[in-house]
């Protein structure tokens, strides 16, 4: 089960490259291997280990769960089969993503000493191989638009997308990982190994820059802020010069920054001329989106139908790779699964952050710390991109939830 597990993770090099694309959705190497774990560790469990490891949350996810079965059943009735059939696969991902979570802290539970910094290790390591895909695109391929056609892809000329095919699901990766990685780097006492990871963090930074991604730069930004503000708060001065200098160096990034700032200010002073054609785009499909809602506020269109009823309303066009969502993970969970899917949504994620941010406060580990921070930097990414269920981040992120569980516990 270890090698099946780390198959999984391992599946985040080719990343969207494994992707079967079915009207603009698709099925990626994740949709099967993981949901295959899955039902194998859960048969395990019940015939021959017949039992269950505790999980912090399991429960939480279960409830969002209910909710989204019961929003698709109520959404989804007058859909086309064969979209109720991909809609539905949805809800296979997430429950599959949950157990992989739940079977990660069950593979580490009687053997852990040392764990997580191995654990990591790994994890950076299969980080470290989809950045430096991601960077030989940059330079050998920067202009991907006749495969994003062919992929159904947006096309992305000039940015760094790696395998995933989308520099803001990078990006935002990236926001994730910075403060994990600094975790490991404190927890880490050779000094060699130190070098290592102060070379993946730099690496990380410079991949980061070249996604030009100002939803990824914000994460990044919001992910550090936290992790220093409660560990080492000198280090935010030497990381705002560091980051200005960068912006400084660069033109296009001076521009993306540029737009950033005029965007939110614009948002703020209700000045719709200083927002550039992007963000415009977005905040029109995030006035769509909630308008939506506002038709079916309580269950929602139906867990994973935004493709399919949006493109009724005229929002999408269900054609694209982006139009399974609206361009907010936040804004998607409130539409296709409503107020009470969102309550659920909010609970799973906001029990995350308040059992790591005690964790941290009990045992000061800097690992719990990068999670909470890590969690934070994604939490504001998905404002703005439908990335925090994305499965290629979600995959990861919940491993290291269950890990972090069996390791809160080993220090109980």
């Amino acid at each position: 089960m270890r090698i099946f597990f780390w198959l999984c993770l391992l599946l985040l090099i080719p990343g969207l490259l494994l992707r079967i694309p079915s009207e603009g959705a698709g099925i990626l190497a994740t949709d099967i291997l993981v949901p295959l774990y899955a039902v194998i560790w859960i048969l395990k469990k019940l015939f021959i280990d017949r039992s269950f490891p505790k999980s912090s949350f399991v429960v939480p996810g279960i409830m969002f769960g209910i909710f989204a079965i019961l929003s698709f059943f109520m959404g989804a009735h007058n859909l086309l089969l064969k979209e109720q059939i991909l809609s539905a696969a949805y809800i296979v991902r997430f429950a599959s993503l949950i157990v992989f979570g739940w079977a990660a802290a069950d593979m580490y539970l009687d053997s852990f000493e040392q764990t997580p910094r191995k654990f990591f290790t790994r994890i950076f390591g299969i980080s470290f191989v989809v950045l430096i895909l991601g960077i030989l695109q940059f330079y050998l391929i920067p202009d991907i638009s006749r495969w994003s056609t062919e992929g159904g892809w947006d096309p992305h000329t000039g940015r760094l997308l790696g395998t995933w095919m989308d520099p803001n699901f990078i990006a935002g990766f990236i926001g994730f990982l910075l403060p994990m990685g600094i975790a490991h780097w404190y927890q880490t006492h050779a000094r060699n190994k130190k070098f290592w990871i102060l070379l993946f963090l730099a690496l990380s930074v410079g991949a980061l820059f070249l996604t030009f991604s100002r939803s990824g730069y914000l994460a990044a930004v919001a992910g550090l802020f936290v992790f220093f503000l409660l560990r080492n708060p000198k280090v935010i001065f030497i990381g705002i010069a560091l980051a200005t200098l960068g912006i400084l160096s660069n033109d296009r990034a001076q521009k993306r920054v540029g737009e950033l700032v005029g965007t939110i200010s614009a948002i703020v002073l209700r000045d719709t001329d200083e927002i550039d054609p992007t963000a415009s785009l977005r905040i029109q499909n995030w006035r769509k989106s909630i308008t939506l809602w506002k038709k079916y506020p309580v269950f929602g269109i139906g867990y994973n139908t935004y493709r399919y009823r949006a493109a009724e309303e005229g929002i999408v066009d269900e054609t694209y790779f982006s139009a399974g969502g609206s361009d907010s993970t936040h804004l998607t969970v409130l539409v296709t699964t409503g107020i009470l899917g969102m309550l659920a949504y909010l609970w799973f994620w906001g029990d995350l952050l308040i059992r790591n941010w005690q964790r941290f406060r009990r045992t000061r580990n800097e690992y719990f710390l990068g999670f909470f921070a890590g969690i934070t930097a994604l939490f504001v990414h998905a404002c703005f991109v439908n990335s925090l269920l994305f499965p290629l981040i979600f995959l990861p992120l919940i491993a290291i939830a269950g890990i972090l569980d069996v390791f809160s516990s080993q220090q109980s």
